[in-house]
């Protein structure tokens, strides 16, 4: 790969982890999947130049805070599934907070109603 520069992969790869969280911030996932082979494409080309570690460290922090926002997208998406099930299947609780701060269910309250024979 003669002619190659390295600082050019370095900056088509930053502009796409910028392009990358833009797209995790906005839950286009679809967008997410189109990324993926330019961006392993610009991983296997990149040659960091002698004298710029601080490029890769660039880099890698860019990288480790979208895999963060990734892993809380995919938090986020486990949650509100278990919750729509939850609701879909009539295990939702309705809680509320007393004067005192504690919680209560209002959802498994005792009827108020007496039967009488």
């Amino acid at each position: 790969m003669a002619g190659v520069n390295p600082a050019s992969i370095a900056n088509a790869l930053e502009d796409l982890l910028k392009r990358e969280r833009a797209a995790i911030l906005a839950g286009d996932f679809e967008k997410l999947s189109s990324l993926a082979p330019d961006k392993e494409r610009l991983l296997n080309r990149l040659r960091v130049p002698e004298g710029h570690p601080a490029a890769l460290e660039k880099l890698r922090r860019r990288a480790d805070q979208n895999q963060q926002l990734l892993a809380a997208s995919a938090r986020g998406i486990r949650a509100a599934k278990l919750r729509l099930e939850a609701l879909v299947s009539g295990r939702s609780e309705l809680r509320t907070y007393t004067r005192e701060g504690q919680a209560q269910d209002l959802s498994k309250r005792d009827s108020c109603l007496e039967r009488k024979a």
